[in-house]
Order: C-alpha cells, then sequence, then structure tokens
C-alpha cells in the first residue's frame, strides 16, 4: 500500500495548494480528483464515474461565507480510493465518500484555526519591519495546509485501506444492499438540491424537455446536453434582438417627446 498512498497523498497536496496556492483553479472538484486517483491507482474508468458521480452529489452544496458544508475533495479522494483499492462497487464507495467529506471539515477548520493563530507573529514582524520574515511565515502557511492534508491522505490509504476493506466485509449483506440502494440515490439527491437553487417557473419546461428527450426519445445524455447548449444560444440570440430593438425605439420616444416640450413651451410662451 506504500506506492498507492503516496500517490493519493501527493493529490491530497496538489489539490488543497490549488486552493491557497493557485488562486483555486477549479482542480478540487470531485470530477477531476477522481479521475487523478483512477488514474494514479490504474483503474481510470472507476475514477471516472466515481467523479461524475460525486460532482452530481456535491454540486448543489455550497458554503456560506466561510463555513464549509463538506469537503468534497477528500471525500472524492478517499471514497474513490477505497473503491479501487478494496475493490468494491461504485454505489459502496459514494456511500462512505459522503460521510468522510463530513468528518473532512473538522480537518479544514483545524487548519483555518493553526493559520488564525500565526496572525499576531506577522503583525509583530510587520511593527519590527522584517519583511524577510514575513515573507517565510506566509510561505509556511500556504504549504503548511497542503502538507497535512497530503500526511492525512498516506496514512488513511497506508493504515487505513486494510481496516475499510474489512469493515466492508464484515457489514451484512441486508445493510450492503442498503448502502448500495443509498448509494444510487445520492446523485439524485444533488440534483435535487441544485434544482432547489435554481427554481424558477419557466425553468421547468426546459427540464421537462430534457426528461422527454431522454426517457420517451431514449437520447443519451450527450445528445440532451447538446440540444440544451443550442437551445440556450437561441433563446441568448432572441433576448439580445429584442434589446436591440428596444435601444432602437428609446431614441426616437426621447426624440419625440422632446418635440412635444418644445411645442408646449413654445405655445404657452405666446399664449402668455
Amino acid at each position: 500500500m506504500l506506492v498507492p498512498a503516496l500517490w493519493v497523498a501527493l493529490i491530497m497536496f496538489v489539490g488543497n495548494f490549488s486552493d491557497c496556492g493557485m488562486s483555486d483553479p477549479m482542480i478540487r472538484r470531485p470530477l477531476v480528483m477522481s479521475m487523478l486517483v483512477g488514474l494514479a491507482l490504474g483503474d481510470l474508468k472507476t475514477g471516472i464515474i466515481m467523479g461524475a458521480s460525486l460532482e452530481v452529489i456535491f454540486l448543489g452544496i455550497s458554503g456560506i461565507g466561510g463555513a464549509m458544508p463538506s469537503d468534497s475533495m477528500t471525500g472524492s479522494i478517499f471514497g474513490t480510493a477505497f473503491a479501487i483499492l478494496n475493490h468494491q462497487g461504485v454505489a459502496v464507495a459514494l456511500s462512505l465518500a459522503v460521510p468522510i467529506s463530513l468528518l473532512a471539515v473538522f480537518v479544514n477548520q483545524l487548519v483555518i484555526f493553526i493559520r488564525g493563530l500565526l496572525l499576531s507573529t506577522f503583525e509583530k514582524y510587520a511593527e519590527e519591519d522584517k519583511s524577510k520574515s514575513i515573507e517565510r511565515l506566509h510561505y509556511l502557511s500556504i504549504f503548511g495546509g497542503p502538507l497535512v492534508y497530503a500526511l492525512i491522505g498516506f496514512l488513511g490509504i497506508y493504515l487505513g485501506s486494510g481496516s475499510i476493506s474489512a469493515l466492508v466485509k464484515a457489514i451484512p449483506p441486508v445493510i450492503m444492499n442498503g448502502l448500495t440502494v443509498l448509494g444510487q440515490m445520492l446523485p439524485a439527491l444533488g440534483i435535487a438540491l441544485l434544482l432547489n437553487m435554481i427554481y424558477e417557473k419557466g425553468n421547468m419546461l426546459y427540464l421537462l424537455l430534457g426528461f422527454v428527450l431522454s426517457s420517451y426519445l431514449k437520447l443519451p445524455i450527450i445528445a440532451v446536453a447538446l440540444i440544451g447548449i443550442i437551445l440556450a444560444f437561441i433563446l441568448a440570440s432572441i433576448d439580445k434582438n429584442i434589446l436591440e430593438v428596444k435601444n432602437m425605439k428609446t431614441p426616437k420616444a426621447k426624440a419625440v417627446s422632446e418635440d412635444n416640450t418644445n411645442n408646449s413651451l413654445e405655445e404657452d410662451f405666446f399664449n402668455d
């Protein structure tokens, strides 16, 4: 398990460092992290399937302010790694990834708390005009968090993969079937959370159209997505044309209004 643990540690480091050291290029999303784990552990197909499923689950979950409801990156990496190393189904791995992502929030809060303790040291160095010390402490702050995540990733796979495998094998078939069903329901829950955020009466027509195309016409998801892109461009073009027509009418209306105002002023002047 040494080599897989090192790969997972590296991916954990890169994922966390991309947030604080690379201006968050969004590579820490489950779709990318799970794919990288699958590529590193020799099962790219499972990595892509896990990433797509977890992306749907976490798509409708967003943090408010500094609160993080779940650490999707950590859950995705561990869930995918356990699915590949223990040869478990994707549905079971999804059931493991979600609670792991919730527990990983405490790690994130711990890292933020430790960084907060460095503020007094930053202020001390600033008062003493020690720019080099501030720079070194800044780099320590940037690389410290990713190193903590890398250590957790290494220990979690190196020490915990066998324990997770034994735990899964000890679960009774009835509970395992329940976990499988739960794992299959989680993507639908993610879609529901997303729809709850963007719900509008007009948007439901497009949801119904996608359902009809997929369920009754048996079109693949890629075809439905392409139809959605075409509809988006058509509607954007229509809105643009309507806006241009309104902008063309507005100067004419202003000119007519100004003429009427001038005429009324002239009439008032001669009447006086």
